[in-house]
């Protein structure tokens, strides 16, 4: 699945390759995209259209950050660590 972000004078933002919607509120937007896990936050923020069948999102208000989390690293088990 392809992943793309068009951010139109940071009202505008169109996000495709959504997986999956965390949460949503007017200041903070939590995603699963095909590229990874995404943070937008912002101002009166706004999902002004959702196509699950293409898998876009599309967010209206003022965008002040995207940022991907980082992947998190598999834990390894404590009994490895102590009978290395």
């Amino acid at each position: 699945m392809e992943h793309n972000i068009s951010l139109k004078g940071r009202s505008n933002l169109v996000i495709s390759g959504v997986e999956h919607i965390y949460s949503f509120n007017d200041k903070r937007v939590e995603i699963k995209t095909s590229a990874g896990e995404m943070v937008i936050e912002g101002e009166e923020l706004d999902m002004s259209k959702l196509n699950l069948e293409e898998n876009v999102i599309s967010i209206d208000g003022t965008i002040n950050s995207i940022v991907y989390a980082k992947p998190k690293k598999p834990q390894e088990n404590i009994f490895k660590k102590v009978f290395k």
